[in-house]
């Protein structure tokens, strides 16, 4: 079949980019044709996205500090827009025309014989600042099908008014999974039967797929990695402590460089190749990043998971709850030989191997179905 997909493809982030090509990967494993329709949602082109970083970023709004800033910044936005615009056109295959919106999708809608979304968190009003309904496909005519590979609400539950909008949308795919049990018990809750809940493509995927990305980068031989998507002052100590009781540097990844300032050693938005073989090549990891904590699990590494306030940690315990790892969580009261205690990656690869075969199913059922239904 020819597929249309339809993600979160073009955020400056790495689990964006991870989950594209784990998804397109999949799919042209089982042997069909597809592309990632290149729409790009408000706030995510260069220099929407450079307008609204400047907006939230908290330098910007200090008296003296504030008219530097764009300066400031402008390098890392330079590098980010580098590095992840690269990675897709080296690996992911897009559309020629890029959209803006439903109705430009709807004037010149390409040429699919299946529309699927999916994965990452392309159903979250939050992180899209407001209900993106072209991510629900509500561009596709009804004599197309679609369907939904580990779509994620990001949440447990969502709004009355939300529901409102949705559910219309929702009830007109032929099938559906999330990546999270919640999005299932959301489905529910709307009258929708009959959701999955899958795992994220980036587990699904062939583990081979990261082995052949990988990319060389200097690293000392022995070291801590960190990455945080949600910095705090409580956890920036526990590190530091942590690194002088294990007597090895941390190397923070970071997408700012402003942040080498603070006399860390960081390094400043590898590629997403060259990040898997930090991850590999790390001692220990610590991240409250999702697919952090994927490639953690993956790589057999001795890792913590920090739950940052404020954040969506939902995806992350619902992946360390189905691999029995939820001892993995820390706080910045945890003790430093927490990170030592053994991780016995041979039942956790059972389980992983388990759910990725039923998800490898589901997937070739639900095209299967379509293309008797439909074609």
């Amino acid at each position: 079949m020819k597929i249309g997909l339809v993600t979160c493809h073009n955020i400056k982030n790495y689990g964006s980019v991870y989950q594209t090509l784990a998804t397109q990967s999949i799919l042209e494993d089982l042997g069909h044709e597809v592309q990632v329709i290149d729409y790009r949602r408000k706030g995510t082109d260069h220099k929407e996205f450079r307008q609204l970083t400047l907006s939230e970023s908290h330098m910007a709004k200090k008296a003296i500090i504030g008219k530097f800033v764009p300066l400031i910044l402008y390098p890392s936005f330079i590098k980010m827009e580098n590095v992840f615009e690269s990675f897709l056109n080296n690996y992911i295959k897009r559309t020629k025309n890029i959209y803006h919106s439903s109705e430009e999708l709807k004037n010149n809608l390409p040429d699919m014989d299946l529309f699927i979304t999916g994965s990452d968190q392309v159903w979250n009003s939050s992180i899209n600042l407001r209900i993106e309904k072209t991510y629900f496909l509500d561009f596709v005519p009804d004599s197309k099908p679609r369907i939904s590979i580990s779509s994620s609400f990001g949440k447990k539950e969502i709004s009355a008014e939300e529901e409102k909008v949705i559910k219309p949308l929702l009830m007109k795919y032929s099938h559906i999974s999330t990546r999270e049990k919640t999005g299932v018990q959301i489905l529910n809750k709307m009258g929708i039967q009959g959701g999955y809940a899958s795992m994220d493509p980036t587990l699904i995927v062939n583990r081979n797929l990261w082995d052949r990305i990988k990319k060389p980068i200097k690293t000392p031989k022995k070291y801590i990695l960190v990455y945080q998507l949600h910095r705090n002052k409580e956890f920036d100590e526990y590190i530091k402590r942590l690194s002088k009781y294990y007597n090895m540097p941390c190397i923070r990844i970071t997408l700012y460089y402003h942040y080498a300032l603070k006399g860390e050693k960081v390094i400043v938005t590898p590629t997403p190749n060259q990040l898997l073989t930090l991850v590999e090549n790390a001692n220990y990891v610590i991240s409250d990043s999702f697919h952090m904590t994927v490639f953690s699990i993956l790589f057999h590494k001795k890792f913590a998971a920090i739950f940052s306030k404020n954040s969506f940690n939902g995806r992350i315990e619902n992946l360390l709850d189905m691999t029995n790892l939820k001892n993995r969580i820390v706080n910045e009261n945890t003790p430093y030989d927490k990170l030592d205690e053994n991780i016995n990656y041979a039942i956790v690869d059972e389980i992983i191997t388990k759910k990725q075969n039923e998800a490898l199913e589901w997937i070739k059922q639900s095209i299967g179905d379509i293309g008797g239904k439909f074609l």
